[in-house]
């Protein structure tokens, strides 16, 4: 018999307390204290994922958990495209061709659509190289509907429907698709999963009739296998033909949240079931142990995205909480991205303009004793909760250029900004800061003025390439700033990094914004909230590339401060929701803990 040992790589250890990392993940040990074996066992949940940019129903989706693709879709036709980092989506290439309910294979970047729903049912196919759609060889039947399965060279289309409902398969080599063997059943809107040459089709609108009928696909032929629990269609699925997963659908005329694994030869009921029952929705994953469900409609077409993973992990989504209320209502601070979450600080701020200093302990809010020297709304604040820079902002009618240092006690006056200025962007720390751009006089003027503060004097930099101002700015360095969205005389969605000499083009911005929130870094930024084109509720984090969606605020946020280094905690304070108010909101990035230990039965 095999040793422990030569199975796991590892000996069984004798440990005083359970090891709570995840290389804890399908070891055994013996725990001295308990006096017993332990292990740490998988299970299956569902968790929340961040939504998508666009709510969409009938849409297509390929990829894994990690690096998944969403496309097309309604209500209508739809070209827009999304791509999933496994922590959030940002916008891909968009389709030649709108459409909905249409079938797809492949990966994030070697995505292949075809087929689907316009004005007419569509033959069309388009593969995707992760930035561009183009066109491919045409189906030689047209239809919407389709499962897919495999590669973008190596793809499956089978089943659909016109004005009928079809059991026609079509394989694709690349460039063109040739037939292949006939399904047993004729169906459309149905799960699927697996490669060409072994492939899986689940569930769907049959003839006649919702069917739960299950059939494999060798290559050349399609043969029964086991039926999932309920007769549905509208469903998702991912995988492969050994280990795939069928999540969601409709059971006519409620929606279900029930998940099935499959082995190969029979489905299992999951104890985990979507958070969110809806059918016409879209997935993606490479086998049953994880998965990625988005889009579809429960009561309306939704942006609700779900992760399922069968782990020895749990993971916490990100999320918004309620944190202290501040001590009085105000907006336009001039405290974006100071300090943590944990240390935070609001330095002025309008309702009326006030000298006001608040400090937040990550619990509650306490008014500083002494205040600013000089009263102020939208400046550009920096740094930490007890070495903050504070510089420039708006006393309506004057624009500012007074300069304040705060040592956590007491707030001093410092040599002028190089220019008058409010909505500035800053960064940087107490003694290497950098501020650029924001309002100027005469009022409604924009500045892309950029300068550099020694912790004396200010020196001129590199100017912006336009001038912009009301946008959200962060970085913990003079070298490392990170500017994005705001006017540039109008909303803009375009994001700027800051090297210490140069500005250069980042990630697009998820929308065009402005007076919006953010903190953080150049490769770790949260940004969330704003106004123009309708307020917003939305949150992106950006990764030094890409900016990709978060959870969404509970409400909207416009002129807030904000506090957090990182994009894994932080908070907003004030601002209009609208009204004006003084909640504070904190932010907390996903966390994976392990599951906690379990006794072995030992004979």
């Amino acid at each position: 018999m095999s040793e422990y040992r030569t199975l796991f790589g590892k000996a069984v250890k004798a440990l005083a307390s359970d090891p709570t990392d995840a290389g804890a993940e399908g070891q055994i040990w013996y725990n001295t204290t308990t006096g017993s074996f332990r292990t740490v066992t998988a299970t299956g949940a569902w968790s929340s994922g961040s939504n998508m940019n666009t709510a969409r129903n009938y849409l297509a989706g390929c990829g894994i958990q990690t690096s998944a693709l969403a496309f097309g879709g309604g209500p209508g036709s739809k070209t827009d495209t999304e791509e999933y980092n496994g922590s959030g989506w940002s916008i891909g290439g968009a389709l030649s061709t709108a459409r909905y309910s249409l079938g797809a294979a492949g990966t994030q970047t070697a995505g292949l659509g075809f087929g689907g729903y316009s004005t007419t049912f569509l033959n069309a196919t388009e593969e995707y190289d992760g930035s561009t759609w183009t066109a491919g060889g045409n189906l030689s039947t047209a239809r919407a509907g389709a499962g897919g399965a495999g590669t973008q060279t190596a793809g499956l289309a089978f089943g659909g429907r016109d004005t009928v409902s079809k059991n026609a398969t079509e394989e694709y080599n690349g460039s063109a698709w040739t037939g292949g063997g006939n399904m047993g059943t004729g169906r459309s809107v149905f799960g699927s999963a697996g490669l060409q040459d072994a492939a899986l089709a689940f569930g769907g609108q049959g003839a006649p009739g919702d069917t739960a009928a299950t059939e494999e696909y060798n290559g050349s032929a399609w043969t029964a296998g086991g039926s999932l629990g309920a007769a549905k269609y509208a469903n998702a699925g991912s995988g492969v033909q050994t280990a795939a997963l069928n999540y969601g659908g409709s059971l006519r005329p409620t929606k279900t949240g029930v998940t099935e694994s499959y082995d190969g030869s029979a489905w299992s009921t999951s104890p985990a079931s979507l958070a969110t029952a809806r059918g016409l929705l879209a997935g993606a994953g490479a086998n049953s142990n994880s998965a990625l469900a988005f889009g579809g409609f429960d009561t309306a077409s939704t942006n609700v995205t779900e992760e399922y993973n069968f782990s020895s992990t749990t993971i916490t989504p990100a999320a918004w909480s309620s944190g202290g209320n501040m001590p009085g209502n105000f907006y336009g601070f001039s405290g974006r991205g100071v300090g943590t979450q944990t240390a935070s600080l609001s330095m002025g701020g309008n309702n009326p303009v006030v000298t006001t200093i608040n400090k937040y302990d990550g619990t509650s809010w306490t008014a500083n004793p002494s205040g600013l020297n000089t009263a102020r709304r939208s400046g550009a604040a920096l740094g930490v909760q007890t070495a903050a820079l504070l510089s420039g902002g708006y006393v309506g009618p004057t624009f500012e250029n007074a300069v304040e240092e705060f040592d956590g006690s007491t707030a001093s006056t410092q040599n002028n900004l190089p220019y008058n200025g409010s909505s500035n962007f800053g960064f940087g720390t107490q003694t290497a800061a950098v501020v650029a751009g924001g309002y100027a006089p005469p009022f409604p003027s924009l500045e892309n003025t950029t300068a550099e503060y020694d912790g004396t004097n200010w020196t001129s930099a590199t100017a912006l390439p336009a001038a912009r101002g009301l946008g959200g700015s962060a970085g913990q360095a003079q070298t490392t700033g990170l500017i994005w969205a705001g006017l540039s005389p109008s909303q803009v969605n375009t994001t700027l990094e800051y090297d210490g000499t140069n500005w250069t083009s980042g990630g697009t911005y998820g929308e065009s914004k402005s007076n919006l929130q953010g903190w953080g870094d150049q490769t770790s930024a949260i940004g969330a909230g704003g106004e123009g084109g309708g307020d917003s509720t939305n949150t992106f984090v950006y990764d030094g590339t890409t900016w990709a969606t978060q959870p969404s605020l509970p409400g909207i946020r416009k002129q807030s401060g904000t506090g957090g280094s990182t994009s894994t905690a932080g908070l907003i304070f004030g601002g209009e929701t609208p009204p004006i108010t003084n909640t504070t909101i904190e932010f907390t990035g996903e966390v994976i803990t392990t599951n906690p230990a379990n006794n072995l039965s030992v004979s």
